[in-house]
């Protein structure tokens, strides 16, 4: 539950801790745009970009008039966005900066924990007794006793997690491990690599054989759909990998459906297979890579034909798949996260990440792998300004937020948390092991204050929340993990309310508590200045001005972007690392062990995933006309599991393990393999039946590297409701 490690130069972590992985759209309706009716004389035009954790990133123009929004549409000049916002961002303006329940003051808690009920406050009396009650809790029980919990609520460089960082570092609180999403992955790619960057999402269109491995592009990279349909339309083939029938799979040229968590056994077969078919590309192999004949060895045992069982495909399957694979011309392969969330999440990317070089698909523009982008903002900007408080402090324990409810309800931890803060993010709802968190918050004894929009489930526990700023209401500067488009994130009103943006809470708190150091005096404008402190050549001729003026620019990158052509891996050889120096971080397949009791009373294996239309992990859930669209949560089921359970379509349902259950309605479908149930995330608990959702049935386990969640290591039981 809790680590301590030294974070390297510029990471995953490092890309998460500082913020982050056509036609027109108008988002506003008429009825809003004829209420605040246009006067071009007085209209003024700013820019900004997406927040959300989401590989898109989408550039965006508000016009306004008497400081309120006329008219919000996506950019039109950017060529990712393309004049298109997704159905989650096309309302922003009506659905989050003016929805009649945000919150537009400080409130404070004067009914029993959970029952969301507060009473309005000035921010002086706030500010002031959260500075009084958290002295106490440093001179009680440490500084450590003091826990931040902020995530990817909003991605950017200086509402994500900047100003917090310098004062929780201040401070000496605990860190959080903010790991949920995305370490696992890049820990793989990154024993391969050196690095999670590979080639850019724009250059696909050259590809001609495209495998979509563990991602929902049509549903959760639309922005990268588009290039995907032009290298179809020029002749690319379309694979899906992915244990789930999803919207992306339904339109593949062939949808390839292992046994989840398995990933890691097809990439190894694949590879085997190549290498005794003689169609690997030994050139680059011999010149650009490290370890073959020791993977050569360890390959020997992955036939076909031994893991077919285990994959849950035929072994002619798996030689096809890499056979074709092998003789794309060229060929790419895209992953996001989807297959992260398992025991082996880092080993399946670590594979995976191999196969690339193996078959020399670097050497080609569009071939390769599709991964990252992060690292491109990370070398382009002056991320040290922005990174870390300018002075070092003592190292402190870290708390893993996939593990927040053993933190929090443990009577271990020396000190055990006293004070949590929340911030861009819902723990109640994105956490693992639900029921332990929430039994964490219920805690009298924890102090908690929340920054929040609205009343959320995690806002109901609070004993303080405080309102904060919209996109549209503050500055920030916007990167990717998922393109290579930079982008100016201008206020475009004043902020609603009595909101402050996040950065502005942490001021007021640090002279609260007397911390006079300057760079707490810093503003966000500012702060976004010194990002372009740089003289790097991705970032020639974009500054500042030149950002206030368009928005977006994309990065000075070379062109055509070929990164790997002849080597040159950001790895101590230079090369791509087919095995390991250390011969220890292998790619390894180690099924979870269960006992026979286990077996017998959770036969199922639950995949709670990202499937929702409508919202963005928790984002959006509490929309009315998102929620109505996107429809009631159900609980996917094969027609053989659900005979054996006498379970129709459309029955209720109860699905059950040893952390929680759900009550839902059944869909049977082929959508899931036999044995295999699926839940979508998202939805907000006080929305749901029994005030609970898929997270209270999710295990709060690690993967094998990286301190990922490995949420899909979760076994259930469904039952049909009479």
């Amino acid at each position: 539950m809790t680590k301590t490690k030294t974070p390297k130069p510029f990471t995953r972590r490092a890309f998460i801790e500082t913020g982050i992985r056509g036609v027109t759209v108008a988002g506003l309706s008429t009825t809003m745009v004829g209420q605040w009716a246009c006067h071009p004389e007085r209209d003024k035009r700013t820019f900004g970009a997406c927040h959300h954790d989401c590989p898109d990133c989408c550039s965006w123009e508000v016009t306004v008039n008497n400081d309120r929004v006329t008219k919000f549409q996506a950019s039109t000049s950017n060529p990712f966005t393309a004049g298109k916002l997704c159905n989650k961002m096309d309302q922003f303006p009506v659905e989050v900066t003016y929805h009649p329940d945000r919150i537009q003051t400080p409130l404070k808690r004067i009914g029993p924990k959970g029952s969301a009920e507060f009473t309005p406050i000035s921010w002086d009396q706030g500010i002031k007794e959260v500075a009084e009650k958290l002295k106490t809790v440093v001179a009680d029980h440490g500084p450590q006793a003091v826990l931040p919990f902020g995530y990817a609520g909003t991605e950017g460089l200086i509402q994500n997690n900047l100003m917090s960082n310098r004062f929780f570092t201040q401070l000496g609180a605990s860190r959080l491990g903010r790991t949920i999403c995305g370490d696992a992955a890049a820990s793989g790619t990154e024993a391969v690599m050196g690095c999670t960057t590979g080639i850019l999402p724009e250059d696909i269109i050259h590809a001609r054989y495209i495998i979509l491995w563990g991602t929902n592009t049509a549903r959760s990279n639309q922005h990268l759909w588009p290039f995907v349909t032009s290298a179809r339309s020029a002749g690319a083939k379309l694979v899906v990998i992915d244990p789930y029938l999803s919207e992306t799979a339904k339109q593949a040229d062939w949808h390839i459906r292992p046994r989840p968590g398995t990933d890691v056994l097809l990439a190894l077969a694949m590879i085997k297979t190549i290498l005794d078919e003689g169609l690997q590309d030994q050139d680059y192999i011999d010149s650009y890579t490290s370890g073959i004949e020791l993977l050569k060895s360890y390959v020997r045992d992955f036939e076909p034909e031994k893991i077919s069982a285990g994959v849950g495909l035929p072994p002619e399957s798996i030689r096809t798949i890499a056979r074709e694979y092998a003789n794309g011309d060229p060929a790419v392969i895209r992953v996001l996260i989807g297959m992260e969330h398992q025991a082996n999440g880092a080993s399946a990317f670590q594979a995976v990440t191999m196969l690339p070089a193996i078959t020399g698909a670097w050497r080609k523009h569009g071939g390769g792998l599709l991964h990252y982008t992060y690292e491109l903002f990370g070398q382009a900007l002056n991320w040290q300004r922005l990174e870390f408080s300018p002075e070092s402090k003592n190292e402190t324990r870290e708390i893993s937020m996939i593990q927040i409810g053993q933190a929090l309800a443990s009577s271990e931890l020396d000190p055990s948390i006293k004070a949590l803060f929340v911030y861009n993010a819902n723990p109640a709802v994105t956490a693992p092991n639900q029921n332990l968190v929430v039994q964490g918050l219920q805690r009298e004894d924890l102090f908690t204050v929340v920054l929040e929009h609205f009343v959320t489930d995690t806002a109901r526990y609070a004993d303080y929340i405080f309102p904060a700023t919209t996109q549209l209401e503050h500055w920030d500067l916007m990167v990717s993990w998922g393109q290579n488009y930079l982008n100016l994130n201008e206020p475009a009103i004043p902020p609603v309310g009595e909101a402050k943006p996040n950065s502005e809470f942490f001021r007021l708190l640090a002279s609260a508590m007397g911390f006079g150091e300057a760079y707490f005096q810093e503003t966000d404008l500012d702060l976004v200045k010194s990002a372009f402190d740089s003289n790097h050549p991705y970032l020639q001729g974009i500054t500042f001005r030149s950002l206030r003026k368009t928005g977006w620019a994309r990065l000075n990158l070379p062109d055509p972007w070929i990164p790997f052509a002849q080597g040159n891996f950001p790895t101590d050889s230079g090369k791509c690392q087919l095995f390991p120096p250390d011969g220890v971080t292998i790619p390894e397949y180690v099924p979870v062990a269960r006992g026979p009791e286990e077996i017998a009373h959770f036969p199922l294996k639950l995949m709670a995933i990202k499937s929702t239309a409508h919202f963005l992990n928790s984002s959006h859930a509490n929309a009315e006309r998102l929620r109505t669209e996107e429809g009631a949560p159900r609980i996917d089921i094969n027609a053989a599991d659900a005979e054996i359970r006498q379970i129709q379509d459309g029955d209720n349902v109860w699905i059950y393990n040893e952390r929680g259950e759900l009550k839902l309605k059944a869909r049977v479908t082929d959508a899931v393999l036999t044995g295999i149930v699926s839940i979508p995330q998202g939805f907000w608990s006080m929305y749901l039946p029994d005030q609970s959702s898929v997270n209270a049935l999710t295990t709060d386990r690690w993967t094998d590297r990286g301190q990922g969640a490995a949420l899909q290591e979760t076994w259930v039981e469904v039952v049909r409701m009479s």
